[in-house]
């Protein structure tokens, strides 16, 4: 593999590695914006 090509595979391998950070990082605070307002409900309800 020349140089130019192992940079261009690293490149794209880096691209998407960022994508998928992005997604995670989405993921992520929808995640922690469900558990807010889940826990948020469940302190309104009554307790039985």
């Amino acid at each position: 593999m020349s140089l130019t090509e192992e940079v261009q595979k690293l490149r794209a391998e880096n691209r998407a590695q960022a994508k998928l950070i992005q997604r995670l990082k989405e993921e992520n605070e929808f995640l922690a914006e469900a558990s807010a307002f889940f826990a948020a409900s469940r302190r309104k309800s009554p307790k039985i």
